[in-house]
């Protein structure tokens, strides 16, 4: 029988008594022999005995929950049942919402073994784990001024509101970015907004580079030279209806190992988070996280 640390969220974007209630009725169903552990004020705590650890929250909370498994986060597989606001990382590896379907599917993964399960190289903003993507410009100043309580009601339609906000005060900060490239070809260039995305998908279903997937070895660097309110108004509408960003010149992209910016940089958004720390450096941390799929 495998052990499950189960950490949930409880005040994740659509976390429920109920919905997690299902899922470990679901799980036991399975043969999972399931622990709950609930987030906290300081962080994740694991109970160190998991064969298998599932997380039921969003990316935030699987961000947190891969820095809680510190330098071993590659030695135990991970799965995640959604219960946050936008769930990037999950809706890419395909884990369903329906606590039956999840736990069916996932038993059947276990069974088959980690030949076809993926594999994803981590990526850290200093010693912070990225999970899926971060943000600097515009869009993490929105995350910033996010209402936790507005997002609780309305979900992903929080972070609209925080944007329709900045418009009356508009933020424009310039940055040098400098790095090295997938092909190992050092770049440099100037920015008011950039985004690092490691999953496929980014602010929900669209996708902002084709070559973003949470299998590359590298992140996709996607930057805009200048971020007026007119030009992020017309990059978000061409993700919004899936064009392609780089070919109207809103951006360029990037497919990069290492990216560092010229000074400290804040705010930040990180899986979706406001997070005060400065960004410095995005590179790779050595460490592979595995997805149960």
């Amino acid at each position: 029988m495998a052990r499950i640390d189960l950490v949930y969220n409880p005040v994740s974007g659509s976390f429920r008594e109920q919905g997690l209630a299902a899922l470990v009725a679901a799980l036991e169903s399975e043969g999972f022999a399931v622990e709950l552990l609930s987030t906290q004020a300081d962080g994740v705590r694991l109970s160190g005995r998991a064969d298998l650890i599932c997380v039921h929250g969003g990316d935030g909370t699987l961000r947190d929950t891969v820095q809680a498994m510190g330098e071993g986060a590659g030695d135990t597989p991970l799965c995640i049942a959604r219960s946050g606001t936008i769930n990037l990382v999950a809706r890419e590896l395909g884990y369903s919402a329906r606590p039956k379907d999840f736990a069916r599917d996932l038993a059947a993964a276990w069974a088959r073994g980690p030949s076809g399960w993926v594999r994803s190289p981590l990526f850290r903003l200093g010693e912070m784990p990225i999970v899926s993507c971060l943000s600097i410009g515009p869009d993490s100043v929105a995350v910033a001024h996010v209402s936790g309580a507005l997002k609780r009601r309305i979900g992903r339609l929080a972070y609209a509101v925080a944007m329709l906000r900045l418009l009356r005060t508009w933020p424009r900060q310039a940055m040098t970015i400098a790095g090295t490239l997938a092909d190992g070809t050092p770049f440099a260039c100037e920015a008011e907004a950039a985004i690092v995305s490691h999953a496929r998908l980014y602010a929900g279903p669209f996708q902002l580079s084709p070559r973003a997937a949470l299998a590359e070895d590298s992140v996709e660097l996607i930057t805009l030279r200048r971020c007026g309110r007119l030009g992020m108004l017309a990059f978000i509408a061409a993700a919004m209806l899936r064009l392609p960003v780089e070919r109207f010149g809103f951006a360029q992209i990037r497919s990069a190992r290492r990216i560092a910016f010229d000074r400290c940089i804040t705010p930040v958004q990180v899986d979706g988070d406001h997070m005060p720390d400065c960004a410095f450096a995005i590179e790779p941390s050595g460490i592979t996280l595995t997805y149960v799929v």
